[in-house]
């Protein structure tokens, strides 16, 4: 690759990278002032707590807590080609993973099957609301605004903020590797032109003194 094409390569790369950076700044800066909003939210439902509760955290979470949200994370057929992104999915609810398995094979269960499939989902419902649900539940039914103001802020960093907060930074170091092999290029190339014009240097003075 000519010198001015490597050139031109690593200054497309490096005018990438400075926007990169620019919109990981702004997601940082996004992500400070959503956790900012969340803390104040969660101080103030502490501040108007009714009596009896101590203040809202992690001594009223159900242990049998599982996870509402997953990361997911899409790459490319060449994982060289392009940098990973990362995403957010909601998990389904027990109810809904039955349901939708019930959708599939219903045309194939008898009356009484049904009936017993009822039965156990309706148990398997009782026992599984506290644990896959709205988690603010834990803290009981009535819970001041403030405490659902910071749930949805936190909702809001996981969900939007910080799922492009980390692709932009995988875009990043992808960039960089970018970067130094266009530079490792450019070396090349500049090496293999130098040999090149000292062997035609040399032919020219080996023919001149002939």
């Amino acid at each position: 690759m000519p010198p001015s094409e490597a050139d031109q390569a690593i200054d497309e790369l490096l005018e990438r990278y400075l926007v990169l950076v620019d919109q990981y700044t702004t997601l940082r800066a996004a992500l400070t002032r959503t956790q900012q909003r969340m803390f104040h939210a969660l101080a103030r439902a502490n501040f108007t707590a009714d009596r009896g509760v101590r203040h809202y955290g992690q001594d009223q979470y159900d242990e049998r807590m599982q996870a509402s949200r997953r990361v997911a994370i899409s790459t490319a057929a060449s994982s060289s080609s392009s940098p990973p992104t990362f995403a957010i999915v909601q998990e389904l609810t027990a109810e809904e993973e039955e349901e939708d398995a019930e959708g599939q094979g219903k045309e194939d269960d008898s009356v009484a099957d049904r009936k017993e499939k009822e039965k156990k989902k309706k148990k398997k419902k009782k026992s599984s609301i506290a644990v896959r649900g709205n988690p603010i539940r834990w803290f009981g039914v009535l819970v001041p605004p403030a405490l659902r103001e910071a749930q949805s802020q936190s909702v809001a960093a996981v969900e939007d903020v910080i799922p492009r907060l980390v692709s932009v930074q995988a875009e990043m170091a992808h960039v960089e590797i970018e970067v130094r092999r266009a530079r490792k290029k450019r070396a090349k190339a500049s090496a293999a032109e130098v040999k090149k014009q000292d062997t035609t240097n040399t032919a020219l003075t080996v023919s001149a003194s002939s």
